[in-house]
């Protein structure tokens, strides 16, 4: 994104006006990269965000909610200490780098008023917050007394110097013409990134495009004119702020949309309001990311575990299959043990049941009584096994399939409150550990265990997780309609009929008959949040409540059923019919 000194440029502008004889009124430090500042100004209450998570340094207004840690950090007591109650100057870049300063007053009683300032370097891993007075360094959020490498000192007390500049330029430089010149031949865009500050990828790559829809092509005899339209361009003070957006995902933030840049563009009233909704927005990506993907290794670490022991029960099955021919080996053999002599090897003998002769392993040291025997003990320890184990492959079996039930849910997670769904499905599970703020609660399945949507004025509620599906249709009336995706794993859907006879029921009373699109409509939402949400038809099945039954000891979202009927639709999630929560 071009959260560059241009960028930055209109972004303090902005800044200025909004805060600027604004007074601190509280400072919290949720995190280590995070800083908020609450700030009284003339017309309203703001809170300003200071981040230097090296992924996304910066700076701008904040919307969100945050807690402040029981013990505050150092640095934020260090703020608290000096700037709690102090007034805001000016808020400005630093030249023309991706620098921030804040200047304030601060006014003590019995004291002098004091001027201090407050630098923001968002400068990637080298992102810092430093506090100085009249110059002087007072702390650091990244700390001080060290020595950057050893190149900028950062001492308690010594003056505040500024990041060592680079070959860099800034773009008022007149000196960029001769370097320009003098330059290689190379790309227009990536010759603006390497000579003059502040500037991003995206950010030179409009200005050549711009440059060149006005002048043609870029050329060594055109340096003037390029030199005058890049200072045109880096200090115009014109903006249309924006947020483009790809495949529903946020891509970028800018002073004014980029042509350069692909996506559909959604425009905001100042720069501030656009940078909060895409660090927002991408914000909650990267929490929905990270928590899918956390989840997502917990349940695939379960379903290896499955696997394996199911593997390692079908590889005894498979030892234990020789039952019965150990049975009617003993058989065969008490029945000819007349023929079988001391030290025999091998007895060949009629199987009498289909006439075909068998081959009898005999062991030398015992007798052919005992050699019966052998077999026969054999033959129940592995028919005592088969019995276990087949008990043992149901359980795990039924164990996979919950847990692969609970993947697919995971997959048609939408949103943050869904991922929650799937957790709280894992803790009552006891696949994971309830939190211990949470002990105790393990019945409340969510805060919104279901999707509710309205239909033609009929209620429609879909579950989230196994456990909502249980509890959905449990609480349901017997007169109320079930949906299911056929032979898959999909959420259970409600219909409250409120009295009104389905299509499919036949009753004498036509006094009140539930639309047939409204069942529809819920079959389509059901296929929605089913596996069959990435093809073109589902089938459905459907019946009255009173017709399923929740078998005994079955897994969260088993439930067996009858005297259905079914139809097709294309998965839709109504997203218009979604009551609010």
């Amino acid at each position: 994104m071009p959260q560059d000194a241009y960028t930055l440029r209109h972004l303090c502008r902005e800044l200025n006006n909004a805060f600027s004889n604004g007074k601190i009124n509280k400072i919290i430090q949720p995190s280590n990269d995070d800083i908020i500042f609450t700030i009284y100004t003339a017309k309203k209450t703001e809170r300003l965000l200071i981040s230097v998570n090296p992924s996304c340094p910066r700076i701008g207004v904040y919307n969100g909610t945050a807690q402040a840690p029981l013990t505050a950090p150092n640095f934020c007591m260090l703020l608290r200490k000096h700037l709690l109650s102090a007034t805001i100057n000016q808020i400005s870049l630093v030249g023309f780098d991706r620098i921030v300063k804040i200047d304030f007053t601060s006014s003590e009683e019995f004291f002098d008023a004091r001027s201090l300032t407050l630098y923001i370097e968002l400068m990637g891993r080298y992102s810092n917050v430093i506090l100085t007075e009249n110059g002087k360094v007072i702390g650091g959020n990244r700390g001080i007394n060290n020595f950057d490498n050893g190149v900028r000192p950062l001492i308690a007390q010594h003056p505040y110097v500024l990041p060592p500049a680079s070959n860099k330029k800034e773009p008022c430089d007149k000196t960029l013409i001769s370097d320009f010149l003098t330059a290689e031949d190379t790309d227009a865009a990536t010759l603006i990134c390497t000579r003059v500050q502040g500037v991003a990828q995206s950010t030179a790559t409009e200005i050549i495009n711009g440059f060149t829809a006005r002048y043609g092509a870029y050329t060594k005899d055109k340096i003037e004119q390029f030199f005058n339209f890049l200072n045109e361009f880096l200090y115009s003070e014109n903006s249309s702020p924006c947020v483009i957006v790809e495949n529903d995902s946020v891509k970028d933030v800018c002073a004014y949309p980029y042509a350069t840049v692909s996506g559909d563009i959604k425009s905001f009233d100042t720069l501030m309001q656009a940078e909060e909704y895409y660090f927002s927005a991408r914000d909650k990506e990267r929490k929905f990311k990270e928590k899918y993907t956390r989840l997502s290794s917990i349940i695939n670490a379960q379903i290896k575990k499955a696997k394996k022991r199911l593997t390692a029960i079908n590889s005894k099955l498979k030892d234990a299959s020789s039952a019965e021919e150990n049975r009617l080996k003993g058989e065969i053999l008490l029945a000819n043990i007349y023929r079988v002599k001391q030290g025999d090897t091998l007895l060949k003998a009629e199987n009498y049941y289909d006439g075909t002769t068998i081959d009898i392993e005999l062991d030398p040291t015992i007798s052919p009584s005992k050699n019966a025997e052998r077999f026969y003990k054999k033959y129940n320890k592995q028919k005592r096994t088969i019995e276990v184990l087949s008990v043992q492959k149901e359980g795990a079996t039924e164990e996979l399939n919950y847990l692969t039930a609970v993947l697919d849910e995971l997959s048609l997670s939408n949103d943050i409150d869904d991922l929650n769904s799937v957790q709280s499905e894992l803790e009552r599970s006891g696949l994971i550990a309830l939190k211990q703020q949470q002990k105790g609660k393990a019945k409340n399945v969510a805060q919104t265990p279901y999707r509710e949507y309205t239909v033609a004025g009929y209620t429609v509620l879909c579950g989230k997780n196994n456990h909502a599906n249980d509890e959905l249709c449990r609480s349901a009336r017997q007169e109320d309609i079930w949906l299911h995706v056929k032979d898959g794993h999909s959420s259970h859907v409600i219909i409250k009929t409120n009295g009104a006879t389905p299509y499919f029921e036949s009753t004498s009373n036509t006094s009140k008959v539930l639309p047939k699109k409204v069942i529809e409509i819920a079959g389509e939402i059901c296929a929605y949040y089913s596996k069959a949400r990435q093809t073109d038809k589902a089938e459905i099945i459907c019946t009255l409540k009173k017709y399923i039954k929740k078998p005994k000891g079955a897994r969260p979202g088993t439930w067996l059923y009858e005297n259905e009927t079914s139809f097709t639709v294309t998965p839709n999630a109504h997203n218009e019919n979604l009551k609010e929560n």
